[in-house]
């Protein structure tokens, strides 16, 4: 759902009423990051225990009787496919001789008693008609139709990566705020659109791009009220992220999603200061993970290409960054995609296919709500994904990740085309 857009007061009515309704929503931001932090070190570690202890004992940890929230998510336009966990069949492999530790068996203490609709179904794999994407999994509500195994991922997470989470969640409550009565007036959209990227990058964002903001970029209970969107993406430590995945990487995947979501936070404050409307919608935080999809709109903005394993590959950091958005009002020039070549090298790439423990990934593109474009089978990662807590193997093994190595990529692989033309 859309927050309310506060706007450019006009009378000292309007001031009050803003105020007030942003006070409230605030409060009740905090009230329940209090909460939050409360069962952080409590409820939660109890919750983890009695799993844990079930896990030692042997036990198949039925997901739907799990303590927790319900699932009340319908899907009437959907007809019921149920997922399979089960990986996929492949050979063993070995990892890449450059990640540092071994990854995980594709063996889950967990099972459906009766598998939820499949998450590809939920995404429209197979569907030639476009239409807008439904929630899944991950940080948006437990009472969806995954939200049982996204319950249990949260669970099993360590109190470490809770307390990220609970700033993450204190700091989101300056995503929204009330714009400045007086308006200051940029020379044009071009001028306008390098002074929020000179900002941006103040603020600490190493790419920033913009698009506007289309349906097909919101959910499909979600349409936020505005023209434009900004995408901002920070990159992850390489070393953390070559120890996928393991607590050492999880930190670092919260430790990112922290700053990012923050830079998206002071570029939207500095817009607002302009007098223009503009809000964050940042990454895992009560309501603004339900707004927008970052990945299709950092690719529309310019940042990079849709990879095989499902990121955005950029060509300075590959795919091994994270992304917020600032949706705005203020008139910008917009950026443009960019071929980079990416699907030249897919095309006949498997480092990421063959790394993948679950091998939850095609090996060509799929038709998905009415566009062929790359895409992971959602009912074999994100079982992979809830156990390793947050797995990113695909991404650190990718060829665009290697640090330099992106724009030589590029070159080659467009230099290549070129000749082959």
């Amino acid at each position: 759902m859309a927050i309310h857009k506060f706007v450019a007061p006009t009378g000292m009515g309007d001031v009050f009423s803003d105020r007030c309704r942003l006070l409230i929503h605030q409060l009740k931001l905090r009230a329940f990051t209090i909460a939050v932090a409360l069962a952080t070190h409590t409820l939660f570690p109890l919750l983890r225990w009695m799993q844990q202890r079930r896990i030692r004992r042997g036990d198949v940890i039925w997901l739907e009787e799990m303590t927790g929230p319900p699932q009340s998510q319908i899907f009437d336009h959907l007809a019921y496919v149920p997922a399979d966990i089960t990986p996929n069949p492949g050979l063993v492999r070995r990892r890449a001789r450059f990640m540092k530790v071994e990854y995980p068996a594709a063996a889950y203490p967990f099972a459906y008693r009766r598998p939820p609709i499949s998450g590809n179904t939920i995404n429209g794999l197979g569907e030639v008609h476009p239409r807008r994407p439904d929630h899944v999994f991950f940080g948006d509500s437990y009472k969806r139709a995954w939200g049982k195994l996204d319950w249990y991922f949260q669970v099993m997470e360590p109190t470490a990566i809770h307390r990220q989470i609970v700033r993450m969640f204190w700091q989101d409550a300056a995503r929204i705020g009330t714009v400045a009565p007086t308006v200051t007036t940029l020379a044009n959209p071009d001028k306008a659109a390098d002074r929020v990227k000179e900002m941006a990058k103040r603020f600490g964002a190493a790419l920033v791009g913009i698009t506007r903001l289309q349906p097909e970029f919101c959910y499909h209970d979600s349409q936020p009220d505005f023209a434009y969107a900004i995408s901002v993406a920070v990159p992850m430590d390489r070393e953390d992220m070559l120890h996928t995945p393991s607590e050492r990487s999880n930190r670092q995947i919260m430790s990112t999603y922290l700053e990012v979501n923050r830079v998206a936070i002071r570029l939207a404050h500095a817009i607002r200061a302009l007098g223009h409307p503009a809000q964050a919608s940042t990454n895992l935080a009560p309501g603004s993970s339900t707004e927008v999809l970052h990945v299709p709109i950092a690719i529309e903005a310019g940042l990079g290409q849709l990879g095989k394993h499902g990121s955005m590959i950029t060509p300075d950091f590959g795919s091994n960054v994270r992304l917020a958005t600032v949706l705005t009002d203020l008139h910008l020039s917009i950026d443009h995609p960019r071929d980079i070549g990416v699907d030249d090298l897919c095309a006949h790439c498997r480092i990421c296919e063959t790394n993948c423990p679950p091998h939850a990934l095609f090996s060509e593109k799929q038709l998905v709500r009415g566009e062929r474009r790359w895409y992971v089978n959602f009912d074999k990662c994100a079982p992979y994904f809830a156990e390793t807590r947050g797995c990113g193997i695909c991404i650190e093994v990718c060829p665009w990740s290697t640090p330099g190595k992106g724009r030589e990529l590029m070159r080659t692989l467009l230099e290549r085309r070129g000749a082959t033309s």
